[in-house]
């Protein structure tokens, strides 16, 4: 059977989001039993070209529209869905979904990826019948907006359209999987979705083996102040927030206490650290980001507004055998097991607190075994996806009537 995918973002295999990592690991692993075909939007190509990747085909489609409006405005921010790209996205989607209307048609099932998107509708209104079009909302934007808009009338009319879009997205599609039992709930509570699945986020970061975290763990010479990171790879409100509080807390300890590190997009808010013991790392790739959690102690999420799944930036930390300050949200569907490495914390105040509790009883850490995620146990993890994604019969068992 072939799978065919549609993503919204610029280059899903490059990993650079936590996204990214959902996604191109879901379609990463269904490329070890199908042939999958992923189609991806891009502000910053000017022609289709194919580019293979742990086994996908990713064919990267222009943004024709867009590019042609942005030229005219001499728009010139092209990370995806800038302003621009929200006001001609469905634009440019309906192009894409002409374009390779042939290879959807030939399709066993069809993946589509991303909050803003009507891409399954648009193969209803095509006449694509014949395969079963799996919905995957990622962060589910919708979900946050739709809070938002309950409590303030004039975000109802800002939001109100949108999120008859997203349900209208959500009712052309045969099923919709969320990352989380709590996420799907709400889904069910807020937009009466029916048939839903749980395929839980992957974990982006593994080692192959105890000695290769024990020797990207002796890069570190210094155990004498705890070492925090901060993943922040997209440039959401959310990561915006969590940088922004993070480097104001970190901003009023003792340098000499710390180390802080912080990767991502955001060399843009460096005129806010005023601490020489924060550093920002800008957008690293997968193997110096191993590097970077086997060196550090702690890892910091702290979000404290509505989002979707366990944080993949969580997932990261445990990963790495690291302890988490988190708040709740970034918790959510956490496994158990789990629960004695996170400090959970409400808000900035606690989170603040946390920070300098946790720096002035710093005690460098023996011979402690180091709790990691080996890459064995990473591929286990997703064995239920590929035992029921592909299948669309499968899938349907058990999920109620449309």
């Amino acid at each position: 059977m072939r799978i065919v995918a549609y993503i919204y973002y610029n280059s899903p295999w490059d990993i650079k989001t936590g996204d990214d990592v959902r996604t191109h690991t879901i379609l990463a692993k269904l490329a070890k039993s199908y042939k999958v075909v992923a189609v991806n939007l891009s502000a910053l190509v000017d022609s289709y070209y194919v580019h293979r990747r742990d086994g996908v085909t990713y064919v990267t489609a222009p943004r024709k529209f867009y590019n042609t409006i942005s030229s005219l405005v001499r728009w010139s921010d092209h990370y995806d869905l800038n302003p621009l790209i929200k006001l001609t996205h469905y634009v440019d989607e309906f192009i894409a979904a002409l374009k390779f209307i042939n290879l959807l048609r030939n399709a066993g099932t069809v993946l589509v990826f991303g909050s803003m998107t009507l891409f399954s509708f648009m193969l209803r209104v095509l006449g694509i019948k014949n395969a079963t079009v799996v919905y995957d909302p990622l962060a589910n934007y919708a979900q946050t907006l739709h809070l938002r808009s309950r409590k303030s009338f004039i975000k109802l009319l800002r939001y109100g359209l949108y999120l008859a879009l997203h349900k209208l997205q959500l009712k052309s599609s045969d099923i919709v999987v969320y990352p989380s039992h709590v996420d799907l709930e709400n889904a069910r509570r807020m937009f009466g979705v029916v048939k839903a699945v749980v395929v839980p986020n992957p974990t982006p970061v593994c080692y192959n083996s105890v000695e290769e975290y024990l020797e990207l763990r002796r890069k570190r010479v210094d155990h004498g102040k705890p070492y925090f990171i901060l993943l922040a790879g997209g440039r959401g409100r959310a990561n915006e927030e969590a940088v922004k509080l993070t480097i104001e807390v970190f901003n009023k300890l003792p340098p000499e206490k710390f180390k802080l590190l912080i990767t991502g997009p955001w060399q843009d808010v460096g005129k806010l650290v005023k601490n020489p013991s924060i550093e920002l790392l800008g957008v690293v790739p997968r193997e110096k980001l191993k590097e970077l959690l086997a060196v550090s102690d702690y890892g910091l999420s702290p979000v404290f507004s509505h989002s979707a799944g366990t944080f993949i930036k969580v997932l990261a930390y445990l990963s790495a055998g690291l302890r988490v300050i988190a708040s709740p949200h970034s918790v959510m569907g956490l496994d158990s097991v789990y629960y004695p490495r996170v400090y959970v914390v409400r808000n900035r105040e606690e989170f603040s607190g946390k920070i300098r509790e946790v720096v002035e009883s710093h005690r460098p850490v023996g011979n402690e075994r180091p709790q990691i995620k080996l890459c064995s146990e990473l591929y286990r993890d997703m064995k239920p996806l590929s035992q029921s994604l592909p299948d669309p019969r499968r899938l349907l068992e058990g999920v109620g009537p449309r």
